[in-house]
């Protein structure tokens, strides 16, 4: 509250509370607003297209080479830039601020309440993990949309439970009618509490990022927005120091770690291993997953809803870290970088660019 009104916000203690839990105490901050991203997001790329720009969908990078000119390697071919802008969440790659954001996942929900009684406001309490609720309408109809339940990707391991209390939570406090849709998403926590916007570090120039967001995205966008213009046009701004990526500076050794943790993992290639002998060590349901220790690998096992086992390498091709499965969204999760796959091991998110390293397996045929 202090620290609010220092900045200037319009922020006061108050007892005029529209949602109907309990409290102790509230802030309210005053003169906020809300809007819809997507259409926003939408406008601003119906804009830059009018302006002459190429929008590129389904197009992952692979490599960047930095030769007379930027060359980047893509799913879709080459391309040739003088600057690049890494705005995705994350860079790809190995870089130092995989060690300087850490990834979380959050989870939320869109709820009908019973008797169209929804809270006007957006509120978000102080438990750890915390929560939080506002109202929204879309196409004509309103939602409570309710959130958290935060945690460091990988460090939970029934993540469709998280769904489950953070229903209940809401059930505590409102009279739900249908739980419409479900969702999580992943954000990464700087070090030190600010974005890193600017120059990547360890590249020459013409590389920039934007990252480390901190579930603030919708602001922090307008701000990298910003500084990245004005620094490929060379205008002042004085966060350019504030929020320099390089701020960071890197651990001895740093470059050598680089060189020793790229490259594929590929301990099972040319290997085939029996699916009667891995669904018997699994025991899997379907839609389930699980990390077996077999022939003295450790293996990553999927089974699909068709009973198929689907079987992977559970190192990360990012940086060797042991990935962990998410029975909420069915994915394989780095819990050392962020990096996601699906259950067959392709890259769903970054900063991994390369898939985990298939297993063969083999329908072997009983012999008497």
């Amino acid at each position: 509250m202090e620290a609010s009104v220092r900045a200037g916000l319009d922020a006061e203690y108050t007892d005029q509370y529209p949602f109907p839990m309990t409290f102790s105490k509230i802030m309210k901050a005053g003169n906020q607003a809300k809007f819809n991203p997507v259409k926003y997001v939408y406008g601003l790329a119906t804009a830059f297209e009018a302006a002459g720009g190429v929008i590129q969908q389904n197009c992952r990078i692979t490599e960047v080479k930095n030769e007379h000119k930027l060359e980047i390697i893509t799913s879709q071919g080459r391309f040739h830039a003088t600057d690049i802008i890494y705005a995705t969440h994350i860079p790809p790659g190995v870089n130092l601020l995989h060690l300087r954001c850490i990834p979380y996942r959050s989870y939320a929900m869109a709820v009908i309440l019973e008797g169209n009684k929804y809270p006007d406001g957006l509120a978000y309490d102080m438990v750890d993990p915390y929560h939080y609720y506002r109202s929204q309408i879309v196409n004509g109809q309103t939602y409570l949309i309710a959130g958290g339940k935060d945690h460091k990707t990988g460090a939970e391991k029934n993540t469709d439970y998280l769904f489950t209390k953070l229903e209940a939570t809401v059930r505590e406090n409102f009279s739900v009618k249908e739980v419409a849709y479900k969702w999580s998403s992943q954000y990464f926590e700087p070090a030190d509490g600010l974005p890193y916007i600017g120059q990547l570090p360890g590249h020459p120039q013409h590389i920039y990022v934007a990252t480390g967001y901190g579930g603030n995205g919708m602001t922090y966008s307008q701000v990298a927005g910003r500084i990245l213009s004005d620094i490929l046009l060379k205008h002042d701004n004085p966060l350019i120091e504030v929020l320099d990526p390089n701020r960071i500076k890197p651990i001895a050794g740093f470059s050598n770690f680089i060189t020793h943790n790229t490259g594929v993992i590929s301990n099972f290639a040319g290997k085939l291993f029996s699916a009667d002998k891995l669904t018997e060590l699994a025991d899997l349901a379907p839609g389930e997953a699980r990390i077996v220790r077999f022939e003295g690998k450790k293996i990553g096992l999927y089974k699909d809803e068709n009973g198929n086992l689907h079987a992977v390498n559970p190192v990360c091709t990012h940086l060797k870290c042991e990935v962990s499965w998410n029975d909420a969204e069915h994915s394989w999760d780095c819990p050392c970088h962020g990096a996601r796959y699906d259950c067959e091991g392709k890259v769903i998110g970054g900063p991994a660019d390369l898939s985990l390293e298939t297993i063969n397996i083999a329908e072997l045929e009983n012999k008497a």
